[in-house]
């Protein structure tokens, strides 16, 4: 019998820098109802883990894009309090290059040669956090990176253009809408030292998280 070959396995994990952007189902895509930024965490051959503002329930179709890694598409299999992993369905060759690129990206960590353009944004450590309206309304969403002066947010809504948010704890007005999410500028500049802490969701938030989404 002719030998058969184990196909080889490549992960990536401990990524904090890789944002990009999913759509959750087969329905025309809407910014703020099935389209929404995330953050990659791990990615491998066969799965991906991300931190996103929305989870899915099991099993449903999530399609996602990174610079670095193309287009994905594959089921939730499984939930956690701050995103999901992902199980990748592959066509035909899609499997060996999805190792290429992740073996490239690996070789750019260890060489230093990535891109420029993203060590200028700050990107939070903890980028899921909670968005607020003046009325105590209030539901989960992601910072897509941040300054001293405002935040790029996605979230399962688009507020208007002029409407006023809190994003952890800092108050500021919408000041631009993208395809993935809105522009908040601050009311007032940050302190940069502090300004992280500040837009975490509060403890009691994140906890009740926890309890909600566990892994499965």
């Amino acid at each position: 019998m002719p030998e058969v070959l184990e196909r080889p396995t490549i992960a990536l994990h401990g990524i904090t820098s890789v944002a990009g952007r999913y759509v959750i189902g087969e329905q025309k895509t809407l910014p703020g109802i099935n389209l929404f930024a995330c953050r990659l965490r791990m990615i491998g051959s066969d799965n991906m883990r991300i931190t996103a503002p929305v989870i899915p329930q099991l099993s449903e179709q999530v399609t996602t894009s990174f610079n670095s890694f193309g287009t994905l598409t594959g089921r939730v299999s499984r939930q956690f309090d701050d995103g999901f992993e992902i199980s990748i369905e592959h066509d035909a060759g899609g499997r060996e290059s999805l190792n290429a690129r992740i073996t490239s990206f690996s070789d750019k960590i260890w060489t230093a040669e990535t891109d420029r353009r993203a060590a200028q944004r700050i990107m939070p450590s903890n980028p899921r956090t909670v968005i607020a309206r003046p009325d105590n309304w209030s539901q989960p969403c992601l910072i897509v990176d941040y300054s001293i002066s405002g935040a790029a947010v996605s979230a399962a809504f688009q507020p208007e253009v002029g409407e006023i948010v809190t994003v952890g704890q800092v108050t500021g007005e919408v000041v631009r809408q993208f395809d993935f999410g809105f522009a908040v500028r601050f009311f007032e500049p940050q302190n940069a030292d502090h300004l992280e802490g500040l837009l975490e969701a509060p403890d009691e938030w994140r906890e009740v998280m926890r309890r909600t989404f566990k892994a499965v």
